[in-house]
């Protein structure tokens, strides 16, 4: 079994719609050797941005959204570990010098 992906042509998945339209999508799922979650995507796409929602890369303005804030939510997670790190390191070295001192 080959773990080569098929990509499909913005032409190609324009046509796959329409026949899942016309035909019912387990049809055109079938048909095209496409998943219907796939179809359903395009369909969806299609819909909302048009022609150009069928490019590969092409997002709603929702999956745009989503993007940068999974981004920007790594970044301040990335930041609170970092100030958790310092904070651990100066707690263990206060009880360090405090065990010194005794």
């Amino acid at each position: 079994m080959s773990k080569h992906r098929k990509t499909w042509s913005p032409t190609e998945k324009e046509k796959i719609v329409l026949h899942s339209i016309q035909h019912g999508v387990s049809e055109a799922s079938r048909e095209f050797g496409v998943s219907s979650v796939s179809i359903y995507n395009w369909k969806e796409k299609l819909e909302h941005l048009g022609k150009s929602g069928l490019q590969s890369g092409a997002m709603t303005d929702s999956e745009r959204e989503l993007k940068l804030l999974r981004r920007e939510n790594e970044a301040l997670k990335r930041i609170v570990a970092e100030k958790e790190l310092a904070i651990q390191i100066k707690d263990s070295l206060l009880k360090k010098s405090q065990s010194i001192k005794k």
